[in-house]
């Protein structure tokens, strides 16, 4: 029996993936995004702000974006996910999202359903020593995120954390940095985007 029917926006974001991520696989052989040499699960679960993103349609006019990774009882990650859209005042929403590690991975590479039955890859590309902030990607370097432990992301962390980016065969500017409080709003190289 199928289940209930997953909020449109979520909809409309497994659509914008599937165009974003997997489509281009079919048409060209994109070399392989190297992955964080090994990811300590026990230092991943707990809670991530999104500081950066590469802007894409359905990422646009949120706020304080928040990721709480746990582990599930089937062995995989339940990811929680926080959010408002269009500003501070707006609701704030809450999505449940099932992850798994691919075996072999030293728990790099990711499988990611945001809903039924879409499975999509999710890459640990790199962690901070200290798992201050962690860097997610794919293969065809069309979406990628910056997530920090503190919604305050220092400038010197940002420009350390592009090298990064640039490492693992992204353009670093691509990415902008996301609202994850009001006075941010505007500022130069912030996503701005569908924010009031």
């Amino acid at each position: 029996m199928p289940g209930p029917k997953p909020p449109v926006s979520w909809r409309r974001l497994a659509a914008l993936l599937t165009l974003a991520v997997l489509l281009p696989v079919c048409t060209s052989a994109a070399a392989k995004t190297p992955l964080a040499p090994n990811v300590d699960m026990s230092r991943m679960y707990g809670g991530w702000y999104i500081v950066a993103t590469i802007p894409n349609p359905f990422e646009r006019g949120m706020v304080g974006p928040y990721d709480v990774y746990s582990p599930a009882p089937d062995g995989g990650i339940k990811e929680d996910f926080y959010m408002r859209r269009g500003g501070f005042d707006a609701p704030r929403k809450h999505y449940t999202v099932r992850d798994w590690i691919k075996p072999g991975t030293n728990n790099a590479a990711w499988i990611t359903q945001v809903v039924w039955p879409l499975k999509l890859p999710f890459l640990v590309l790199y962690v901070d020593p200290q798992y201050r902030y962690v860097i997610f990607g794919e293969d065809i370097h069309s979406l990628g995120w910056i997530y920090a432990r503190e919604a305050r992301f220092s400038d010197a962390d940002y420009a350390e954390a592009l090298t990064h980016f640039q490492a693992a065969g992204y353009d670093p500017t691509k990415l902008r940095r996301v609202i994850q409080e009001p006075d941010q709003i505007g500022k130069p190289g912030f996503w701005s985007d569908g924010i009031h």
